[in-house]
């Protein structure tokens, strides 16, 4: 099941500027007169059929960094709508009682909607309020956004530099300019300035750590109790960035930190934990790194670190951004010594030619090397699939779940391709179907979920996607030397709970097959 080995790529692409956080903070320190500001960070709400909830990292990243750059000349507000269920029309109330100069939004593709609600409720509130919008949604997607929607303001990638830059000369009456990378802007009525660049802090340690303060733990911590998948005696949960980007090339990758990657010190990455353990009672982090095992030799330093300072009190999930086939025993070893108690191992699909095709590469006999030493030493572990690739073969499909069936794995997620905007697995899906690959992009936008009523191999191919997942989930499950060892690591009412969500999903590929059906024949 070997494929070649991987390509990567390590190289600055066009476009991609490097920037020092500490020279670029300090030189554009406000050394003039900031007009005072009030700020809203919001994380929309868009009802889904996939409920997934965690704090949102960048978000709080920004607010650490607009304060301890602005000071008392900007008042901060967050607000995490998906966190309490809220709609966009509450927002009215709560633009009444903060009265934000800006809306900063930080969206996914199937937020999209919910996203464009928000910025025409802020346009009617006060056509001088500024809407901003950020996060993996808006990777060279500006002029689709300025197209679809009234904001005023798009950042393309990481933006801890550059949203401080531009809230720097809005608020000093400077030219907003063109040379900010990843920032686009309306200019009067209907003029848009474009740069679709993007911006790589070289320098992590020197960014603020999250402003945990903002942090509604307890609520969180609530809401994340029916997830059989971790947080297993519901303990208090934060996540983690100790870098950031991949050079690997897989092709439905938004890539929103680039391939260039990128890393915080050990000491950086322990005081947070200190800070979060001390001060808040986190006892449980989610790294959720694009790629923690890239640099073993850290990775190994950071998790014997952990291990040696807070032995067995703290407990360690990977839910995703571990690369299977460059694991090894010494990684693994000091993973477990570190308090790693669940990790994802992302196969996607076991299929050599589709590893090609979607430029993956992975190593399947090393990956199920990784899931079985994994498993050896007691570790809860996941695997990640992806079915309906372009060109993909029901055949192809079946060998992935059989793989997955077999293995022993704990848990699995089986994901429905969906071909991303400007990605280049999209150029495939496009050369494949036009109608049905436009058609899964706007629905993902429009109905929020990944997983859109119709998956786009359904709408390529006609194959029953949604009863072929489905299938897969109740083969997995059901396993049952799978089903004994659940029950030997879960008490009673997490089963209750995690089988619950796990029923209900199979049984939401079953109504979208009748709604599909239903469709079909009108």
């Amino acid at each position: 099941m070997s494929v070649r080995s991987p390509k990567i790529r390590v190289e600055n692409l066009p476009g991609i500027s490097v920037s020092s956080y500490r020279e670029v903070t300090a030189s554009t320190a406000p050394d003039r007169a900031i007009q005072p500001f009030t700020l809203l960070f919001i994380k929309p709400y868009q009802k889904t059929r996939d409920d997934a909830y965690g704090p949102p990292l960048g978000i709080l990243t920004l607010i650490a960094g607009v304060r301890k750059h602005f000071g008392n000349a900007v008042t901060v507000h967050f607000w995490d709508m998906k966190l309490y269920n809220d709609e966009p029309k509450a927002l009215a109330a709560k633009l009444d009682e903060y009265k934000p100069d800006v809306v900063g939004i930080s969206a996914l593709n199937c937020e999209a909607a919910a996203s464009y609600k928000i910025a025409s409720i802020v346009k009617a509130w006060n056509a001088n309020s500024i809407s901003v919008v950020g996060g993996p949604f808006t990777l060279r997607q500006a002029p689709l956004i300025f197209s679809e929607s009234c904001f005023n303001w798009v950042f393309e990638g990481a933006a801890d530099r550059t949203f401080l830059q531009a809230l720097e000369r809005q608020f000093s009456n400077q030219p907003l300019g063109s040379d900010i990378a990843g920032f686009s802007y309306r200019q009067g009525d209907s003029d848009v300035v474009y740069n679709h660049g993007q911006d790589i802090i070289s320098d992590m340690d020197e960014l603020p750590l999250p402003a945990w303060d903002m942090l509604d733990f307890e609520r969180y911590r609530k809401r994340d109790r029916k997830r059989i998948i971790t947080n297993i005696d519901e303990r208090r949960y934060a996540y983690l960035f100790t870098s950031r980007g991949c050079p690997y090339l897989c092709s439905y990758c938004h890539d929103v930190f680039t391939k260039r990657f990128t890393y915080r010190g050990e000491e950086s990455v322990l005081e947070e934990i200190r800070i979060l353990y001390e001060d808040y009672g986190v006892t449980e982090f989610h790294i959720v790194d694009d790629i923690f095992n890239l640099h073993k030799p850290r990775a190994q330093s950071i998790m014997r670190a952990i291990g040696k300072r807070w032995p067995g009190k703290l407990y360690i999930a990977f839910p995703n951004g571990l690369r299977g086939d460059i694991l090894d025993a010494e990684t693994i070893a000091a993973m477990v010594e570190g308090g790693t108690y669940h990790a994802t191992i992302s196969i996607e699909t076991v299929t050599p030619r589709l590893q090609t095709l979607v430029e993956k590469y992975l190593d399947i006999d090393k990956a199920k090397w990784s899931i079985e030493e994994f498993h050896r030493h007691g570790v809860i572990v996941q695997g990640a699939f992806m079915l309906g690739f372009p060109t993909e073969t029901p055949e192809e499909i079946e060998a992935t779940i059989a793989y997955a069936v077999s293995s022993p794995l704990t848990h699995v997620f089986f994901f429905a391709v969906v071909p991303q905007s400007n990605t280049p697995i999209y150029s495939l899906a496009m050369q494949e179907s036009v109608a049905a690959t436009t058609g899964a992009a706007q629905d993902e936008r429009d109905n929020g979920a990944y997983a859109s009523m119709e998956p786009w191999y359904s709408r390529a191919y006609g194959h029953d996607l949604h009863r072929i997942m489905g299938n897969a989930f109740a083969r997995f499950y059901l396993h049952p030397p799978r089903l004994l060892r659940l029950l030997r690591i879960y008490p009673v009412v997490n089963l209750m709970i995690g089988g619950s969500f796990i029923f209900k999903r199979m049984l939401i590929n079953i109504k979208k097959r009748l709604v599909s059906g239903f469709l079909a024949t009108r």
